[in-house]
Formats: structure tokens, C-alpha cells, sequence
């Protein structure tokens, strides 16, 4: 009998609850945490087909979702008459930001046709801490919380539980807006670790590598889940026993945590310092050193180590006036989930003969661990060009025989014309000199303003063509979050900006940037979380307006 008192009472404690004749209102867990999900439960019971309408002021704390756990029917049979009851569950997830005594006022059902039903004013104490271990919590865990601005780091959400979880899933991805981030691919492999003195069994659901953009303090947003799990006998927590007590479904957020980011030294900042933190390594290749003029040299690049290679540009290898460079490639590949490589495809065109000599180039990384920036040196081979040059049209000041012109009335009459530039029609010598000088000038200013022009053309079609070839794979049914990113990142070459701020200062329209940004967020989540992929539909006219912006 004392066991079965002691049993109510506990039960009793363990929830809040507050009822009317058909409303019935708990709170779970009764004593809610600060900055921890806990659930307003509505249990009402209707005789007809009503559609009740809850409304109530839950004070200081934020109502964050709301859900219909569904209809429970009861049939009796009374004297020989069936008796049908319908309860209906409501639950409203709420969010206290602040620890004491919270209220929930106001609390009102109304059920139509001027019947109503009002529940007495709800007290709820909310702690800063739990009074015990927690069954079940998620848990943000850096692999730093000093870093440097632009040196990476890992981050793991884990879920942590001392009771038979049944099944879970993501409800809300972290946000992660302050930092450069790379997505990894979780194995969700269950490990017993041991946390504040307790035992817990622990399964990681979402990691990724980041990098901080800006010196201050950054944020690793919260990861919530929604948790179905037995509550009541821990005995099988561990993989044996009995499963005993009740199936609850509950969601679970973990806390935000806090990252110091620190700014790069500005003392000895080598002027070739390509914005990389942490170790790299540079290799170089030629596949042969001597070429003829006109025929493609070609070089490859490797750079590999654990900074944010995203935005590293290509370093200038080979300069000379008569050598035309092409935009380089770079291709991104992991190697683990900490260092990556990226390699660069050198492409360049000979317009004449000529030698460049075996030299250095410098590139200089910051090391976090020496707390100093690293130089290393680049050997590029000596280049040897030969061939005839290609002939092109230039000033020639050789002097040579002048034919007489016959002399007729026309031919005076033109040469006496004043102001005509271009054409030899006066008889004075330093006339003739003049002229030339000038003819000399616009022939110059022509060919800049051609090259110019050639240049600025063949850099915008290159650009063009790669997004032709990248946006046909993506028609053929290779829409993913690499190739939307490659495509989108060739609307501007500043390395300072990231794609979100690329797409947004662009001249697209606004349903396309709308688009873009949707669809780039809908296939990072689709690449890199534990949900299952959604199909994407692609819109053409959005592919085709970025084509013409690319132009």
C-alpha cells in the first residue's frame, strides 16, 4: 500500500497540471531549464465535432511551435446504449530565456457557440541548472574555443542519452552564420562516454569544419531534435534489461557556445601573405620547359594544408610583356575532414622567342601554434621559347626613296586644304613629319584600345563558357551543391565577399536572388545533413537570366 502512495505521489510531482471539466493543461518537465524546449500539453475533450480555439499569454517565455498529437476515441456501453467520448492533444513547444518564477495567464479554450472554458493562471519554475543529470540533451562541442581569424576549426553536435532512445530526427539545422563553413559526413556510431561523473551513451548527428570571417566573438548556433525515447527503468540504456515505462516524444536543443576569435598579427606581415592559416605545402609542376612560339605552356599547382582554400587565388607564376595568361582553374578535393587541396591549371601563349629565367615566387601563411607568419619559396623552372616572332604591323623609322607626285591643278588645290590629317598632301618637309608623327599616335592608341578590348572579351567569354558547361551538367540532372556554388561564385572575382553577398549585389533580379539563395540553402542541407534528399526542381529562366548577367 506505502508503495503504491509513494508511486502517486511521485507522479503527481513530476508534472504541473491544471484541469477544468474538459481542459486539462501540464507542463513537462515540470521544472523546465533555462534555454531548454518544454512542452504546454492541452488535453481536451470534446462531444461533437468541435474545432477548439486555445489562446493564452505565456508571459516571459516564447512559444516556438505548436502540434496536434491526434484524437483518442472511448466507447461505453451504458444500460444497453453506446457511449462515444473523443479527446483531442494539442501541444505548444515553449522557451525560457530566463530563470525564477514563470506564468502562463490568461489560459482560455473556446469551443463555439458562446461555450467556453478558462483554466486558472499557470506557475512555473524555471531553473538555471538541472537539479540532476539529464536523460537526454544535445551538446555543441569545438575543437577550439581560442581560434584566429580564418583558422579552421571542427565543431560536433552530439546526443547524448542514459535511457532508451527510440528514434530521432533533426528539427533545426544551426544557422552557423559567422563563419566559413565546409559540411562533413556523419556516422552516426554510438559510444559510451562519461560526462560529469555520469555514464551516458553518446551518437554524433551533425559536424562540420568552420572558419571565422572577422575578429570578435562568434556564435555556434543551437542544433534542435526531436527525441522519441522510453521514460521510467534506465535498465536498458546500455543494451540490456528490460524496457519499462512510457513512449514520450520530446524535442532537445542544445546550448549556443561561444567562440573567441582573434585578429591576425599586424606586425611582419609579409606583402606575398596569401590569407591562409595553418600549415600548407606548395608544389609545382611543369611537364617540359621548352616551347616554340605560339604553342600553349602549360603548369600545374598544388597547394594542400587546412586553411580555407576556398578563397585562395592563384599566385602569378611566369611574367613577361609578350607571354598572354588565361584564367587559371582551380579544383577543390578533400583529403580528410581537416586538410583539403586545391589544384590550379597554369595556361599561357608565347607571341614571341624569349627566355624566363629559373626564379622564386613567395607565398607566406600565419601558423596559429608559432603565433608568426611562414614563407615559402616556389622554385619555377627556367622557360625557353623559340621560333620566329609573329609579324605584326609597327612604326618602321627607315628612310626611303620618295616618288615624285605630277604636279596638277587638283593636287595643288588639295595641298593648300588646311587641317587634313591622315593622308601625305603637302609639299613641305616638316609637313610630312607631322603628319606621320600623328598617324604614328592613333595607330598606337588603336591597338591599345584593340587589345584592351580583346582581353576584357576573352576574360568575360571564359567565364561565360565555363557557366554554359557548368549549368548543361546541371540540366542533364547534376544539380548539387558544388556545381550551384561553382556557378554562382563566377558573379564577381573579390575574394573578400562570400556567395551570399556575391548573389545579393548582383544585378539579378530579385526572384532570382530569392531563388538562388532558396535553392543553394535547400542543397547544402540536402549534401550535408542526415535527412533524406529532396528533389530540387530546376527553373530554367533563373539558369538563363544568370547567363545573361555573366555576359
Amino acid at each position: 500500500m506505502m508503495k503504491k502512495i509513494i508511486s502517486i505521489f511521485l507522479l503527481f510531482v513530476s508534472f504541473a497540471c491544471f484541469s477544468s471539466e474538459k481542459v486539462s493543461v501540464t507542463i513537462q518537465p515540470n521544472s523546465p531549464i533555462v534555454n531548454e524546449p518544454f512542452e504546454l500539453i492541452f488535453k481536451i475533450k470534446l462531444s461533437a465535432d468541435e474545432e477548439p480555439y486555445i489562446s493564452f499569454d505565456p508571459g516571459g517565455a516564447s512559444v516556438t511551435g505548436r502540434s496536434n498529437r491526434g484524437v483518442s476515441l472511448r466507447t461505453t456501453i451504458i444500460n444497453g446504449k453506446y457511449t462515444t467520448s473523443k479527446e483531442v492533444t494539442y501541444v505548444y513547444n515553449l522557451l525560457a530565456t530566463r530563470s525564477g518564477s514563470l506564468y502562463i495567464k490568461n489560459i482560455k479554450v473556446d469551443f463555439g457557440a458562446g461555450i467556453s472554458e478558462k483554466i486558472k493562471d499557470l506557475r512555473i519554475n524555471v531553473l538555471r541548472e538541472p537539479k540532476r543529470p539529464k536523460d537526454i540533451f544535445v551538446m555543441a562541442i569545438p575543437s577550439k574555443d581560442k581560434v584566429y581569424v580564418g583558422e579552421g576549426f571542427d565543431v560536433n553536435y552530439y546526443l547524448y542519452q542514459r535511457v532508451n532512445v527510440l528514434g530521432s530526427e533533426l528539427e533545426k539545422y544551426p544557422t552557423l552564420g559567422d563563419f566559413l563553413k565546409r559540411f562533413h559526413l556523419v556516422n552516426e556510431t554510438i559510444e559510451t562516454v562519461k560526462y560529469k561523473g555520469e555514464l551516458y551513451r553518446r551518437s554524433l548527428k551533425y559536424s562540420a569544419r568552420l572558419f571565422a570571417q572577422k575578429a570578435g566573438t562568434a556564435k555556434l548556433d543551437p542544433l534542435k531534435m526531436k527525441v522519441q525515447y522510453s521514460a521510467g527503468s534506465r535498465r536498458s540504456n546500455f543494451g540490456f534489461g528490460i524496457q519499462l515505462g512510457k513512449v514520450r516524444t520530446r524535442s532537445f536543443q542544445s546550448k549556443r557556445v561561444e567562440v573567441e576569435v582573434m585578429p591576425l598579427p599586424v606586425e611582419n606581415v609579409p606583402p606575398y601573405f596569401t590569407g591562409l592559416v595553418g600549415e600548407h605545402d606548395f608544389t609545382l609542376k611543369f611537364p617540359r620547359t621548352k616551347y616554340v612560339v605560339n604553342e600553349a605552356i602549360e603548369a600545374k599547382l598544388e597547394v594542400q594544408g587546412v586553411g580555407a582554400l576556398e578563397a585562395f587565388e592563384a599566385p602569378k607564376i611566369l611574367k613577361h610583356k609578350d607571354l598572354e595568361e588565361f584564367d587559371s582553374k582551380g579544383e577543390l578535393q578533400p583529403v580528410n575532414n581537416q586538410v583539403q587541396k586545391k589544384m590550379f591549371e597554369y595556361t599561357y601563349l608565347a607571341r614571341s622567342a624569349f627566355d624566363i629565367d629559373e626564379h622564386t615566387v613567395k607565398v607566406a601563411y600565419f601558423d596559429p601554434n608559432q603565433k608568426k607568419y611562414i614563407t615559402k619559396e616556389i622554385i619555377v623552372p627556367k622557360v625557353t621559347i623559340s621560333g620566329g616572332a609573329v609579324k605584326s604591323t609597327s612604326y618602321s623609322n627607315t628612310e626611303s626613296k620618295e616618288t615624285p607626285t605630277p604636279k596638277t591643278e587638283s593636287n595643288e588645290a588639295l595641298g593648300t586644304a588646311p587641317g587634313v590629317v591622315g593622308i601625305n598632301l603637302g609639299k613641305a618637309k616638316s609637313s610630312n613629319l607631322i603628319i606621320n608623327i600623328v598617324n604614328i599616335i592613333l595607330l598606337i592608341i588603336l591597338l591599345l584600345v584593340a587589345l584592351w578590348t580583346f582581353f576584357v572579351k576573352k576574360k568575360s567569354s571564359d567565364r561565360l563558357d565555363i557557366a554554359k558547361s557548368i549549368i548543361k551538367e546541371i540540366y542533364k540532372g547534376d544539380l548539387s551543391f558544388s556545381s550551384l556554388y561553382s556557378v554562382l561564385n563566377l558573379i564577381s572575382d573579390d575574394i573578400n565577399m562570400n556567395i551570399t553577398d556575391k548573389i545579393k549585389s548582383s544585378s539579378l533580379t530579385e526572384n532570382s536572388k530569392s531563388y538562388f539563395l532558396s535553392l543553394l540553402e535547400d542543397l547544402e542541407q540536402n549534401t550535408f545533413s542526415t535527412e533524406k534528399s529532396k528533389n530540387v526542381k530546376i527553373k530554367k529562366k533563373y539558369f538563363k537570366e544568370l547567363q545573361q548577367v555573366l555576359r
